[in-house]
């Protein structure tokens, strides 16, 4: 009789647990956003996302490109009138092997702390994946871990340029050393830095270097398809007139592009001013012109150490051009940790297969500090 009860016990907390999950599943609705109040979204952006609130409140719709598929995305869970979590999802389209298909990358993914460890992050990118053929998203180690639960497959054959200038102004230095002694370094290394881009720079009339404008962007649109007019043997982002329209006439930060040109080449630039000063080389013209990139990147260095900036960002995903601008201008270079995610299987074997080719005007590159 004794075993029999122990075992009804059992039973019936297991029941009882069971049903609390169900309860609480049940009380967690995966929703649009635009399903839920918008307070109840900033006020979650302002507990997830505190670094970003001068931004994210009015620019989130425009950032996930929400009208791409009907104002469905981004998503979150919500319980109780309170939004606990957070995917979000901007839309392109790619060439896969010369194949047109959508993507999505997976951009600004959190859970609350408190709602943490729960299988929410699982549920959540379960239903995004539903949006696109081809996922992709640059992430940390917290969220690949959800990521491969469920087939995301991971590389790091990335390239994230630095190029210093005021190399002691870099974050990583500013959290470390006073600013006297920051000041005193960055005047030793000058004529360093100095030598290596004045050698390979343009001269000041050889350049133009301009805020952006409909004429001058038109002109760099131009030279961007004459430099892309083959088939891509990359698996490559389609900037046709809707992206470029999307992306940089209707940026919240349209005011302060700025466009840099020479003879045949050109780029789309940014420079920041939030925890230091420096430049994002966003998108050129012809991203396997290895020879005009160094030059450009040598005489933004010029144009920089004269402005007080502290540093260029640049990514490739060409490695070749990688090594010639480590060897030749000294890079830095970051590997950032990249996934990538399709739930077709012929689809995915082709993401294995082909190198990525993207630039940081790609993802939210831009608004992340």
């Amino acid at each position: 009789m004794k075993i029999v009860y122990v075992c009804k016990r059992y039973c019936y907390v297991v029941f009882q647990k069971n049903k609390a999950k169900l309860q609480m599943k049940e009380q967690k609705k995966i929703k649009s956003a635009f399903e839920v109040d918008e307070n109840h979204l900033i006020k979650f952006y302002s507990q997830a996302f505190e670094d970003r609130m001068k931004y994210l409140p009015k620019n989130w719709q425009w950032l996930n490109r929400c009208d791409f598929f009907d104002n469905k995305t981004p998503l979150v869970i919500e319980e109780n009138d309170k939004v606990i979590a957070h995917a979000g999802l901007i839309p392109i389209h790619i060439w896969l092997e010369s194949d047109r298909k959508t993507a999505a990358w997976f951009v600004d993914f959190k859970i609350l702390e408190q709602f943490q460890r729960q299988g929410l992050g699982s549920i959540l990118t379960r239903e995004w994946i539903n949006f696109a053929d081809c996922c992709v998203t640059f992430c940390n180690e917290k969220s690949i871990g959800v990521f491969k639960k469920i087939g995301w497959q991971e590389n790091f054959n990335t390239f994230q340029h630095f190029n210093f200038m005021r190399m002691f102004d870099h974050p990583a230095f500013i959290r470390k050393l006073p600013a006297f002694v920051r000041k005193i370094m960055n005047i030793i290394v000058y004529p360093f830095f100095f030598l290596i881009y004045k050698i390979y720079s343009y001269g000041k009339k050889d350049y133009k270097l301009e805020k952006l404008t409909d004429k001058n962007f038109a002109e760099f649109y131009e030279l961007y398809k004459k430099s892309n007019s083959e088939t891509p043997t990359f698996t490559t982002p389609i900037r046709d007139e809707k992206y470029a329209q999307w992306r940089v006439l209707q940026s919240p930060n349209r005011e302060k592009y700025l466009v840099y040109s020479v003879k045949n080449f050109s780029a789309i630039l940014l420079i920041h001013d939030n925890h230091s000063t420096y430049i994002d080389i966003l998108w050129v013209s012809d991203n396997r012109n290895r020879l005009e990139i160094k030059k450009m990147i040598a005489t933004l260095g010029v144009y920089g150490l004269k402005n007080r900036i502290a540093y260029i960002r640049f990514y490739t995903s060409h490695k070749e051009i990688s090594n010639y601008l480590k060897k030749t201008i000294l890079s830095k270079i970051k590997h950032l940790r990249f996934a990538f995610f399709s739930k077709n299987s012929e689809i995915i074997e082709k993401m294995k297969r082909n190198n990525f080719d993207f630039e940081l005007i790609d993802s939210d590159f831009e608004h992340i500090k």
